[in-house]
């Protein structure tokens, strides 16, 4: 490391330059590419700036860690030096900050990810899953009478079957559907989906007929329906579109579709597989901040491998 003499007087200091990690300069692009103000107001005191509580939630998705051991943790590691800030900001500070942050702009970042690698005539899988929710605990559920509490935030993610990067995510604190998220998925990422995989349980002829309408693949197994079902509770001109979803079915295609369920894997097994926060909103925006961490990483591993076979 190289060494920067200061001269001040008649004393002499020795400086150590910061060198600034690889996971700070991707979360630096991202948080470009979604252009999102450093500030709220031109009055504000300016002490942290918006990038800085960004990068400081992500990286505590990272770490794992609640909000008090995250902020001891990057105080000991000298985090403000690297963020140009005279301190670390209070666990409370962080906490604010994502309470005021719309679950929309840590979805653009996901979706800014993609960038960064140009990806382009990409094949993506469409699942979801659950992060259990540590608030309330079990035992509290089952003493509240009467009451019915969700224990888990379901998400739904669309994933690059190649570089195992999340495209696209969305989370849900109620009981939904995965299918109704199928559309808003993809519509947001129309210019770069090339081939779309699903299970059954996204069988929709809705579904389909979006993605043919823009020149989108799209391979999902039909579902086995009664066929009284078929014949009097359905359109006439319904059974010739099932028809041509399964002419136009590719099982060696949909075979890659299980790819998905490795990026969910290795999410929750290296982030972590449930949210701590109390709110249901906190808990959708903790689950987004996981998928963006995971991205960076994901990036990360990606740049080095090209770097190396070039």
């Amino acid at each position: 490391m190289r060494k920067t003499l200061i001269v001040s007087g008649d004393s002499m200091s020795v400086l150590y330059p910061i060198r600034v990690s690889g996971f700070y300069n991707l979360c630096l692009r991202v948080f470009g590419e979604v252009r999102f103000p450093m500030h709220f107001s031109n009055f504000s005191k300016k002490m942290y700036g918006n990038f800085a509580h960004c990068f400081l939630l992500v990286y505590r998705e990272k770490l794992n860690v609640s909000y008090r051991r995250f902020v001891e943790i990057a105080s000991e590691n000298n985090l403000q030096r690297m963020l140009c800030i005279k301190r670390i900001p209070h666990f409370t500070t962080l906490q604010k900050f994502l309470q005021k942050i719309d679950k929309s702009v840590f979805e653009k970042m996901v979706r800014a990810c993609h960038k960064l690698l140009k990806l382009k005539g990409v094949e993506a899988s469409i699942d979801g899953t659950g992060f259990s929710n540590t608030n309330p605990s079990h035992h509290y559920i089952k003493r509240v009478d009467g009451v019915e509490v969700k224990n888990y935030t379901k998400t739904v993610f669309l994933t690059d079957n190649k570089s195992k990067l999340v495209l696209n995510i969305k989370t849900h604190s109620d009981h939904r559907n995965e299918t109704l998220d199928f559309v808003p998925l993809v519509s947001e990422l129309v210019k770069t989906l090339k081939i779309v995989l699903a299970d059954k349980g996204y069988d929709s002829m809705k579904n389909r007929n979006y993605c043919w309408q823009n020149n989108i693949e799209t391979h999902i197994p039909l579902r086995d329906w009664p066929q009284d079902r078929l014949k009097y509770g359905q359109k006439p001109h319904y059974n010739k579109q099932r028809r041509k979803a399964l002419q136009l079915f590719k099982p060696d295609s949909y075979r890659y579709r299980n790819l998905v369920e490795s990026v969910n894997s290795a999410i929750k097994r290296t982030l972590g597989s449930y949210v701590c926060s109390r709110n249901a909103d906190q808990q959708q925006k903790q689950v987004t901040l996981k998928a963006i961490a995971y991205n960076i990483e994901q990036i990360g591993r990606t740049i080095k491998v090209q770097i190396f076979i070039n």
